[in-house]
């Protein structure tokens, strides 16, 4: 039996974890980023779904509110991601959704830049676990419950490239990972 973690909020929550109990897969929910540590502790999991995080438009300036967003949204993410990569199996399936919008029709909003952001997730996912092949998808907020549950219960290794390119792609990541792990100073 799959077993998959589900982390986010919001309505798509229901829908991709009934998507994928429907598959037969064990689904473990966790809408809550701070009880995260916690749900995965002693944990193995061949699936992981990242839906968006639910959020509340705060008070204050343009430049706050898009803060917000960042640190509660976006970056949490990352914090989220980093705290389920250990408990993932070496050939699990890994689906970052996107979906956030514009939580404020005040603030700027740069859909392309939200996606890079995850594609940025998505290769620092692979990186920390090369050389072995970690399966990591960004998929945008039109994929439907279904669709992301076929994707992430099904075979870990049919969209990879030949064998004879993995070990150049695991080496790359490995090197990657190097190389962003010997930053000492970097300016932003």
């Amino acid at each position: 039996m799959t077993t998959v973690l589900v982390t986010g909020g919001g309505e798509r929550l229901d829908e991709v974890s009934s998507a994928l109990k429907a598959t037969g897969a064990e689904v473990v929910v966790v809408d809550n980023p701070d009880r995260l540590g916690e749900a995965v502790d002693g944990k193995t999991f061949d699936a992981y779904v990242q839906l968006p995080v639910a959020m509340t438009p705060g008070e204050g300036s343009v430049v706050a509110k898009v803060e917000q967003f960042l640190t509660q949204g976006m970056l949490s993410r990352f914090r989220a991601a980093a705290t389920v990569l250990p408990t993932l199996a070496p050939t699990a399936n890994v689906m970052l959704v996107g979906g956030q919008t514009n939580v404020d029709v005040d603030a700027p909003d740069d859909a392309d830049a939200r996606a890079a952001m995850l594609r940025v997730l998505a290769h620092a996912l692979r990186a920390e676990r090369a050389p072995e092949r970690l399966t990591v998808r960004v998929a945008d907020r039109s994929w439907t419950g279904e669709q992301i549950a076929a994707k992430v219960t099904g075979d870990p290794g049919e969209s990879r490239p030949s064998t004879d390119d993995e070990a150049g792609i695991g080496r790359a990541y490995a090197e990657w990972r190097t190389e962003v792990v010997g930053l000492m100073r970097v300016e932003f």
